[in-house]
């Protein structure tokens, strides 16, 4: 049996009958393609989120959130439990507590310049956030602690929010406003991207968060701080000790849950990681279903194809074909057909994950892995969708294919 004249024969079959060709490899096209622009979503959300942790998380911190039960901005949350006198008795009683930066926040408000208006994020931060929350400006100043002292009218903004606002125009020293209280642009924010919330940090405004707190929202308590300590090592005990502590301060009984939640990078990664891995799982599965449907069409199609080509069975028989050539044969047709059109569907698949990634913020990463997914799809596919119409094929008595 010659394997290379099985496989060319294959090749005239699928331009012979273009139809049925195209019948059998939509699926498998489509199937593949999915899986592929799917998993390199995936892959790409899961590495962003990750780079994201890695840049704003240090080792060596713990975040504090107010409230129990969420770990980030949500909107409509409202939780009063954390204030700056907790994190200063956290500075002052918990060892290995280096520095600490509060943060308050409110959600989609309208931020004006003269005719613009465009709805931002407002952080309240402190004079450190550049060590604390590891983040700085590209361009002018970031408010100092005097400004964090006396409340003072002055901001600093991301990138996408200056664009918004200004234009191609210096925000350096303009002036916007946040409802009713005008504000200063010192500086404009380091880009940073979207977080793992999905939020945008580049559409932000930060103030002195004395100056959110009393002036803009008229409030005493928090949303959330984070707490730098001097070791990575040190944080577990430390987080030990926070929660024992603020406990104590805020006379929660024993059978009481937390009022705050206490948020460690480890934590943020095992949570990240578990959900990057069910979506690893589910995701792919939607292109799995291409495939199945795939699979039954090219085999439906491969039965209709036996019974079309019953003659010549029957001549290949009456001329010595063995029973396990003519299996090959039909078999290798459908392998033909799945791995040409799992070459295609890999195509398809590079050529959407590059486009909707440049069209978009979400990352996209095409992996080795993911092609090679892919195509081992669909030959299973086609081995599959050909076993059967094959082994019809072999089993037929030749007597009866020639009459």
């Amino acid at each position: 049996m010659n394997t290379k004249l099985l496989f060319a024969g294959s090749a005239r079959m699928m331009l012979r009958y273009k139809l049925r060709t195209f019948m059998m490899a939509v699926g498998i096209i489509v199937g593949v393609a999915a899986l592929i622009f799917m998993r390199a979503m995936g892959v790409g959300a899961e590495r962003a989120m990750l780079e994201n942790i890695n840049r704003t998380f240090s080792t060596a911190s713990i975040n504090l959130v107010s409230g129990g039960g969420h770990m980030g901005p949500r909107a409509g949350a409202k939780a009063t439990s954390l204030k700056i006198a907790d994190f200063e008795a956290i500075e002052a009683q918990v060892p290995g507590v280096v520095m600490w930066g509060a943060m308050q926040w409110m959600p989609d408000q309208d931020v004006r310049y003269q005719g613009n208006t465009k709805q931002m994020s407002i952080y309240g931060y402190s004079d450190r956030t550049a060590e604390v929350w590891q983040r700085g400006v590209t361009e002018g100043d970031y408010f100092t602690s005097d400004d964090v002292r006396s409340a003072s009218r002055v901001a600093v903004i991301g990138t996408h929010a200056a664009q918004a606002l200004f234009g191609g125009e210096d925000p350096i020293g303009k002036q916007i406003q946040v409802g009713s209280v005008p504000l200063v642009v010192k500086g404009v924010l380091e880009e940073q991207g979207i977080d793992t919330h999905g939020s945008d940090k580049d559409n932000e405004v930060h103030v002195p968060v004395t100056t959110l707190m009393r002036r803009v929202m008229n409030i005493d308590y928090l949303f959330a701080g984070r707490i730098v300590l001097d070791k990575p090592e040190n944080v577990p005990a430390a987080a030990e000790a926070i929660t024992t502590l603020l406990r104590d301060r805020h006379s929660l009984a024993e059978s009481e849950p937390n009022d705050f939640v206490a948020i460690t990078p480890k934590l943020v990664q095992d949570i990240v990681g578990n959900a990057n891995r069910v979506l690893g799982r589910y995701l792919p599965a939607a292109a799995g279903v291409a495939l199945l449907v795939a699979a039954l069409v090219i085999a439906n199609i491969m039965l209709i194809a036996v019974k079309e080509r019953v003659p010549e069975i029957g001549v290949r028989k009456a001329v010595g074909a063995e029973n396990g050539q003519i299996n090959f044969q039909f078999l290798s047709e459908t392998i033909v057909v799945a791995v040409t059109s799992g070459l295609f569907g890999m195509g398809l698949g590079i050529m959407g994950a590059v486009i909707y990634g440049s069209l978009s913020s979400v990352p996209m990463v095409v992996t080795v892995g993911s092609l090679a997914l892919g195509l081992g799809a669909a030959v299973l596919v086609g081995i599959v969708a050909g076993v059967m119409p094959a082994r019809q094929a072999s089993q037929m008595d030749p007597i009866a294919a020639l009459r």
